[in-house]
């Protein structure tokens, strides 16, 4: 394990992890779509190791260059024998951080999974600990499904909520509480067989799964509690269609923030997304399904993960150093600069440097002796004439250094030098360009980044505007509401009224003095049909009174 592989897993799994939540949220508004495309981004995360084990390697070099070792050069090769008075030991290296981050890795990835199993085995117990409901109020809504399609109904003593786990037909554990709330029955039993029917237990343990492999990266995290929030929300919108809306919100909210196994979900697995959950299923609003536009969102991810999952990662490579070999003994007319290795073989200059240095001239020789003139024995002799002085010490000659540059090529090797140096004046014209390029570029950046500042604030108080509107006009829808019930109060206390002949009496009495002609039998009649108009008025109201609340946010 090493950090190159790591950094590949990090990068590569939350490009995926993030765009399979930017499609999700962005493509559709039905969570089960919203469930199944992020159930083709799990199965691509379980897949990335694989493809990245099978198909060819793509190098892409990002990383920077690992740092050169020193060449140490060998002193001396041989064995080393025993010697008396000394003991050599040897101790083991410590791990490298490479094997300490493999090694962590690893450790994540036992925990989770040994946390996924235990769950795995909680269930199972308490499975086969459990009893069978016998109750007719659990067992109606499930004797009208096939012997091969009805799962198992458990009550457990463990539970603290329903749920549902295992592969179709699965099996229902439910808990003392819920077992004694049959009216509660036809609710839970919808939600938990809309999962197992959707085989989310599957992808909850293919998610958990995937969580194990890549626990270092917080997206997948993320990924995975979308999915559970949308599969639970999934589910509500399937029971919704065999359950009535207020009894199914009222058994949620009993069933909130009660605490589930690892490998498992409760029907009210999270209390934080109970609003979300209760004003889905409190409104009527439902988008159109597009099958094939989140087969096409799959598709395309998996388009993209399969060559991303080819890339690989690799460092820069190392400048070679250039190794000069200086003479040992340099000669005082020349010394010469020697490239060898790697240099010698990619330099194009062929230059040898000569450095030549005049000898000083030789001293002047003596003069030679007089001769010796031969004397007979009598004659005396003449003493020695004195020795001419020696001459002036000349002056040291001055030493002058010549440099020759010789280029040891044809004259095609001078064609080729010139082009390349066309080539290169070319080269730094172009950067020129490309710098003022550059500039230019990025002021239209800073120019585009203020353009869409002002964008975003006007689209902010534009956003304001519309939501101090939403509010008003909730108030209004409110204040509507109150006067209906207001107006069916009053229908109500007059049907009442119109019961007594008495008051039926002075209402004839007082229109036929305003000129209007009413009989006592359109009075009872008009008695009788007060009561539905005052209902029907409630009915209204209410709805006016949810709409000022989804208006308003309360």
């Amino acid at each position: 394990m090493t950090w190159t592989l790591l950094l590949s897993l990090l990068v590569k799994s939350s490009l995926i992890a993030g765009a399979g939540l930017i499609c999700a949220r962005v493509l559709s508004r039905r969570p089960a779509e919203r469930a199944d495309i992020l159930r083709g981004v799990v199965c691509l995360l379980l897949t990335l190791p694989i493809l990245m084990a099978v198909l060819p390697n793509l190098t892409l070099t990002l990383l920077p260059a690992a740092p050169t070792p020193t060449a140490v050069l060998p002193m001396w090769r041989g064995e080393v024998g025993p010697v008396a008075g000394l003991e050599v030991s040897a101790s083991l290296p410590w791990p490298t951080a490479a094997t300490a981050v493999g090694l962590l890795w690893l450790l994540g990835v036992a925990m989770l999974a040994g946390r996924l199993l235990l769950g795995l085995h909680t269930l199972n117990r308490w499975t086969r600990d459990g009893r069978a409901v016998k109750c007719a109020a659990w067992s109606a809504p499930l004797d009208v499904l096939s012997p091969s399609a009805r799962p198992r109904l458990v009550a457990s003593d463990h539970l603290s909520s329903p749920l549902s786990w295992g592969v179709s037909p699965g099996v229902i554990l439910v808990d003392p509480a819920s077992l004694a709330e049959r009216q509660a029955a036809p609710a839970i039993l919808a939600h938990e067989l809309a999962h197992l029917r959707r085989n989310d237990w599957i992808f909850l343990i293919l998610s958990r799964l995937a969580l194990a492999l890549f626990w270092f990266n917080p997206l997948v995290w993320r990924l995975h509690a979308e999915l559970v929030a949308r599969s639970e929300e999934a589910a509500d919108e399937s029971a919704l269609q065999t359950v009535d809306r207020r009894l199914y919100a009222r058994t949620l909210v009993r069933l909130a923030a009660q605490p589930a196994p690892y490998a498992a979900t409760a029907m009210a697995a999270d209390a934080r997304t109970l609003k979300t959950r209760i004003a889905c299923i409190m409104s009527d609003t439902n988008a159109r399904r597009r099958p094939l536009t989140i087969a096409l969102s799959v598709v395309a991810l998996a388009a993209v993960a399969t060559p991303l999952a080819a890339l690989e990662l690799s460092r820069k490579r190392a400048e070679t150093p250039v190794a000069v070999d200086t003479m040992r003994e340099a000669t005082p007319e020349a010394a010469v600069l020697v490239l060898t290795g790697r240099a010698a073989e990619t330099t194009p200059l062929r230059l040898i440097r000569t450095v030549s240095v005049k000898a000083p001239p030789a001293p002047p020789a003596p003069p030679a002796p007089p001769p010796v003139p031969s004397w007979s024995s009598s004659a005396a002799v003449p003493a020695p004439p004195a020795p001419p002085s020696p001459p002036a010490h000349p002056a040291p000659p001055s030493r002058s250094v010549s440099y020759t540059y010789t280029v040891n090529g044809s004259p095609e090797d001078q064609q080729m030098a010139e082009e390349a140096r066309q080539i290169a004046a070319d080269v730094r014209a172009r950067a020129a360009d490309a710098r003022r390029q550059a500039v230019e570029t990025r002021r239209q950046a800073v120019e585009a980044r203020r353009q869409a500042q002002d964008a975003r604030l006007a689209g902010e108080r534009a956003q304001q505007q519309a939501r101090q509107a939403e509010r008003r006009g909730g108030a209004d829808l409110a204040r509507g509401a109150e006067q209906m019930r207001a107006g069916a109060a009053q229908m109500r206390t007059e049907s009442v009224r119109l019961q007594d002949p008495t008051y039926r009496a002075r209402q004839i009495a007082e229109n036929r003095a305003r000129g209007n002609t009413v009989t006592d039998a359109e009075l009872r009649a008009l008695s009788a049909s007060l009561p539905a108009r005052a209902d029907e008025m409630l009915r209204r109201a209410d709805d006016l009174e949810r709409q000022a609340a989804r208006m308003t946010g309360r």
